[in-house]
């Protein structure tokens, strides 16, 4: 199945906005099955309440989806970015790790 860059930004830009809201039932639903947990371990995620977030890059590489994103919590800045794959259709998220919220992702 082919797909648009277009569709996996809308995929995931919902995805971050789900963050931000506190949708967690959302934002798992978005993760590949029988990725977690194990796509959290020795990553950091926000767990605090998300005051806002930026979008630093969405693009396709290859098959997979990628997107990276600063989250801003109360205890700092998150850099999080995920890998995504197509699954039946659907895109997914089944890799995720960390970058440095204050240099080039």
């Amino acid at each position: 199945m082919t797909t648009s860059t277009t569709d996996f930004e809308t995929t995931y830009r919902r995805h971050v906005d789900g963050v931000v809201a506190g949708d967690l039932k959302a934002v798992l639903a978005d993760m590949a099955p029988g990725s977690v947990p194990e796509v959290f371990v020795g990553v950091q995620v926000p767990r605090a309440d998300v005051d806002s977030a930026e979008i630093v890059s969405v693009r396709l590489d290859g098959e997979r989806g990628v997107g990276e994103a600063v989250y801003v919590t109360p205890d700092g800045a998150v850099g999080l970015r995920s890998g995504w794959a197509l699954v039946d259709g659907v895109w997914k998220a089944d890799l995720l790790e960390n970058f440095d919220p204050s240099g080039p992702a």
